[in-house]
């Protein structure tokens, strides 16, 4: 799945939010939704349920539309940082998907969930 198909995936599933959204409200969605659909791979694993599916392909997507949004040459160390932090997270994810196994699934989680946090205090700080 390529940035292109993914983003159409996202406008598809919150279109009126999509259309209007700043770039970095943009990039709040994608944290919130990459969010959600971590945690329900966690309960599918938690309930025995077999991974993968529409959860799954939008994490992978998120994290795809997360890293192609890095700015190098603005965010130097912390979008190389970001960057690492992507990769890790997708690679862990196809080993889940793989193995049906959950690896580092939280430590996945508890990095987004901060990831999350933080892009949303920016947000909130901007709007005093």
């Amino acid at each position: 799945m390529n940035v292109q198909s993914a983003l159409n995936a996202y406008k598809e599933t919150n279109r009126s939010e999509v259309e209007v959204a700043s770039p970095h409200r943009l990039i709040e969605l994608t944290f919130q939704d990459l969010k959600r659909n971590l945690l329900i791979l966690r309960r599918q694993i938690n309930d025995g349920q077999k991974v993968g599916g529409l959860e799954s392909s939008k994490a992978i997507a998120a994290l795809e539309i997360l890293r192609s949004s890095l700015n190098f040459e603005e965010g130097g160390e912390i979008a190389a940082n970001l960057e690492q932090i992507y990769v890790y997270s997708l690679s862990q994810l196809r080993d889940i998907l793989k193995d049906d196994s959950e690896h580092e699934l939280d430590s996945v989680i508890a990095i987004i969930s901060s990831l999350v946090d933080a892009w949303t205090s920016i947000s909130d700080n901007q709007k005093i």
